[in-house]
């Protein structure tokens, strides 16, 4: 007879006081719900502004755990008081064996995710600190997930902008290069000019007079050639410099140090750079020059 004993070892306790627990969490969450559902009849009926004063003469509620409780009756309601023998019935909700803080806890979830969730994380069996874990995981990977979508929508903004500016600079030095072939083509002609004037043996004034303007026309193409280098560039600088600006802020969100140690490269280069430009080109000292100095202060 002895033999027919179970035997009573910690697990086997354990099983039962849980069992217990999760039964006991399903009574008291169809019971709120029938509590939120005649909470939200009854302030349906009252006057405006009376609701405070008969939650607390009537049924000592304060506001906040009535408005709890009617959410457990807007939220499972209708699904759990549909299926009131919902233990091992294949067909029930999956909200049906949820216990009254497993409710709470999912409240957190939307309705139209609700039922996804648990039941890709087993919710019945897990504990209440567990499906917190699990909800606050789910809400910071929704949050991560926005945050990288907003980062891939400012990255498409800048790429756009960054189009935009490389078109731009084309047609700029497009716009250089046809006014810079305009102005050989002035000299070119210049030339042709000064070279015939020479085969028709001018006088001396003539050629004076023609060499002369070649030599403006030979200045006014150097100078509109250096100006489209430069101009080229300078916008290059520019634009590379605000890229990197760009770069370091977006840096700065997510690797800090990283930020910093890019930061202090570049501005010891932009330094350099500055001290070099001071004076361009730099005096050139040769041999000469040197033994003339040293005999002067001899």
């Amino acid at each position: 007879m002895k033999d027919l004993i179970t035997d009573r070892t910690p697990p086997v306790i354990a099983a039962e006081i849980n069992t217990i627990r999760h039964q006991a969490g399903k009574i008291l969450l169809t019971s709120a719900i029938e509590i939120g559902r005649r909470l939200k009849e009854a302030k349906d009926l009252l006057p405006h502004g009376e609701w405070g004063k008969w939650l607390k003469k009537s049924v000592s509620y304060s506001q906040r755990t009535a408005d709890k409780l009617m959410q457990l009756w807007e939220e499972y309601g209708t699904k759990l008081l549909a299926s009131p023998d919902s233990d091992g019935n294949p067909n029930s909700p999956p909200v049906a064996n949820l216990t009254y803080s497993q409710a709470l806890i999912l409240l957190g979830i939307p309705e139209e995710e609700r039922e996804e969730f648990i039941a890709e994380h087993d919710v019945e069996s897990m504990t209440r600190v567990e499906l917190q874990q699990a909800v606050k995981d789910r809400d910071q990977a929704i949050q991560e997930k926005k945050d990288l979508q907003k980062d891939l929508n400012l990255k498409s903004s800048e790429l756009t902008q960054l189009t935009t500016q490389t078109r731009s600079l084309e047609q700029q030095v497009n716009d250089y290069k046809l006014k810079y072939s305009a102005e050989q083509e002035k000299v070119t002609l210049k030339q042709r000019e000064l070279e015939a004037a020479k085969e028709e043996v001018p006088s001396a004034r003539k050629i004076a007079e023609l060499e002369k303007k070649l030599k403006t026309a030979e200045t006014k193409s150097s100078r509109m050639t250096a100006d489209v280098q430069f101009t080229i560039h300078r916008d290059n600088m520019i634009k590379a410099y605000d890229e990197l600006l760009k770069m370091l802020t977006a840096l700065d969100r997510t690797d800090s140090e990283m930020k910093e140690k890019y930061r202090e490269t570049a501005s010891t280069i932009v330094e350099n750079m500055a001290k070099t430009l001071k004076v361009w080109p730099p005096v050139i000292r040769t041999n000469l020059s040197i033994n003339t100095t040293q005999s002067k202060r001899s």
